[in-house]
């Protein structure tokens, strides 16, 4: 009986094998982009980079996925703190304003600034692995209410997956809270559109 209180697994050994392929898959993948980068840089193709980063979590696939968005803004490491201390929806959402704000002292462009910051969201919403912070948003606007205020509209380009609407639904919530955060008014219907 000498297995008994024992484990029949030798950890040790499957731990070392885990940490050996992980580091086989890195290796690999650095040198398949490598390659890929050498192919791309004969011209031949339509790009004449990858256009796929790599990224080692969540943190950084939004930043990488966002880049455009974000005017050489860094918030890969915010993300990772907090979703250490917070759930995913509300890393979204504190993040989101967060990512508004910051654009908002460095560029001044309260409508760039909203966009930023609700694509951000919504790309930790999803993981940062579906279209949807991209694609799912056509268009932020500040438009104004009958007594002068200014108002956010989003305008989504369809649903944003076909089983998106919880994804969408939190948008429209993330997009409140950066309104919100950011001072601006509350949509007020008129008498005939009610």
């Amino acid at each position: 009986m000498s297995g008994i209180g024992t484990s029949a697994f030798d950890e040790e050994r499957l731990q070392s094998e885990m940490e050996r392929y992980h580091n086989q898959l890195d290796s690999e993948t650095e040198r398949l982009y490598t390659l890929a980068s050498e192919a791309r840089e004969k011209g031949l193709d339509f790009s004449t980079e990858v256009e796929i980063p790599r990224a080692i979590d969540l943190a950084d696939r939004t930043e990488k996925l966002l880049e455009e968005y974000l005017d050489g803004l860094e918030i890969a490491e915010s993300i990772r703190t907090m979703l250490q201390e917070e759930d995913r929806e509300t890393t979204a959402i504190k993040i989101a304003c967060q990512v508004s704000n910051q654009m908002m002292e460095r560029t001044g462009d309260q409508q760039r600034s909203i966009d930023a910051g609700l694509r951000v969201g919504l790309a930790i919403l999803t993981e940062a692995i579906l279209v949807a912070p991209l694609e799912g948003i056509g268009q932020v606007r500040l438009l104004n209410n009958v007594d002068g205020s200014t108002f956010l509209s989003i305008d989504f380009c369809g649903p944003i997956r076909a089983a998106g609407g919880t994804a969408q639904a939190m948008a429209v919530l993330i997009g409140d809270m950066i309104r919100s955060e950011l001072g601006l008014a509350k949509y007020e219907p008129t008498f005939a559109e009610v």
